[in-house]
């Protein structure tokens, strides 16, 4: 049941208009207009890099979690998925899995993109996809949590995003450390209080879903 409801989430991704393509363009263009809002000898930049790349990611992990649950109600499913007899934490884990990869691939389109411009090497890889799985858990799981705290408010378009990147600021500032370092070359020793933050935010992120996403997606 597990697996089917991640084929799930990956189907209504592929069929939406709100796919990985349409993120991965949002993802770039912010990304190119606030490169070059820089002079040309800052686009290389690691500092630069690293904070506008999660301040990116954050952007589109509020993008993917809305369309989610809207491409859901496109394809008249919202109802019937949420009605079943499923255990409703499968559900949250699923869409946690599913997201996490999604946004994963994002990460890795703006990563490639950004090496064009410089002379990073790709054996980085590694750690940067594990920097941004962990990341990831964290981002999607408030992500989720939040978007039906103000799923019943008519300014949840507002309220969503006012509310989420107070919460993480932690996550964006413990990962763009560890991004920096990992781009530099530094030891991941170095970073050892940064990654005990993402994991920690990571877990009170599946926590807090597994015992309130069912309670939140039924008010």
């Amino acid at each position: 049941m597990f697996i089917n409801l991640i084929k799930n989430e990956f189907y209504l991704e592929r069929k939406s208009s709100y796919n990985l393509l349409y993120i991965s363009f949002f993802a770039i263009t912010c990304l190119m207009f606030l490169l070059f809002s820089f002079p040309l000898s800052k686009i290389n930049d690691v500092v630069v890099f690293t904070g506008f790349f999660w301040i990116i990611i954050s952007l589109s992990t509020i993008k993917l979690v809305e369309n989610s649950f809207a491409r859901e109600k496109d394809y008249n499913v919202y109802d019937l998925i949420y009605s079943t007899s499923v255990d409703l934490s499968l559900i949250f884990f699923a869409k946690l899995i599913s997201l996490s990869l999604i946004l994963v691939v994002v990460q890795l389109i703006i990563f490639l993109f950004y090496i064009t411009f410089s002379d990073l090497s790709l054996t980085l890889l590694t750690n940067f996809i594990l920097l941004n799985l962990i990341s990831n858990f964290g981002l999607i799981s408030f992500g989720i949590l939040i978007f039906l705290l103000t799923n019943t408010n008519t300014s949840k378009s507002f309220l969503f995003p006012l509310i989420f990147f107070p919460l993480i600021i932690p996550v964006l500032t413990n990962a763009s450390n560890i991004l920096f370092g990992i781009i530099i070359g530094e030891k991941s020793s170095l970073y050892v209080e940064s990654w005990m933050i993402l994991l920690t935010f990571a877990l009170i992120g599946i926590l807090l879903g597994m015992n309130l996403f069912g309670r939140l997606i039924r008010q």
